[in-house]
């Protein structure tokens, strides 16, 4: 007679395959040849990627060569994936004030920063909440696009934004009347 865990082997085997299957199709290829993956970049990094691969495939000896693309792939996928940083480019304020953000439109460049600054004048606590944004945006760039409390005034909450796309965000306290909307261009 089978033991109980001789029975079940076949079954946990299965299942551990089907998992491994499964989280190999869906994970990300980063060991590409050539100029590998260059998704997530704004198109100046892009252009600097293809610049700097370009100067690296005129190197004559194959090993240099090789060690320079993979350099630069490096250095372009670790800021494709967020670990990178990107220069700070201007500053833009908005106002949180009573039932409205000052202004509530805007157009910036990836690498600029939003303050958000409460008025000394409110009676009402806000917040800002980021309800919509890129696709490519992670769970933590999520999180981190909303404040972490709702004050109602001496309150600032500065973010760089750098990937481009449109952004709404809301006062979740106040949310028919303060909403804003940012679109981040190249």
């Amino acid at each position: 007679m089978k033991s109980l865990q001789e029975m079940r082997l076949p079954g946990i085997l299965a299942v551990g395959l089907v998992a491994l299957a499964v989280g190999a199709a869906g994970a990300p290829s980063s060991a590409q040849t050539g100029d590998a993956q260059i998704s997530g970049l704004t198109a100046a990094q892009k252009k600097a990627k293809a610049k700097a691969i370009k100067k690296c495939k005129k190197i004559k000896k194959a090993s240099k060569r090789k060690t320079c693309i993979k350099k630069v792939n490096k250095k372009y996928d670790k800021l494709a994936n967020g670990g990178g940083t990107i220069p700070k480019g201007e500053t833009k304020t908005v106002g949180v004030v009573d039932d409205e953000f000052e202004p509530d439109d805007l157009t910036i460049k990836a690498g600029d920063e939003i303050d958000w600054v409460w008025s000394d004048q409110n009676a009402n606590a806000h917040n800002v909440t980021l309800v919509s944004g890129p696709s490519s945006l992670t769970d933590v760039d999520k999180y981190n696009l909303s404040t972490p409390n709702s004050p109602s005034v001496q309150y600032t909450f500065k973010r760089q934004l750098t990937k481009t796309g449109d952004y709404e965000f809301i006062c979740t306290l106040h949310s028919t009347v303060m909403d804003m909307k940012v679109k981040v261009t190249d």
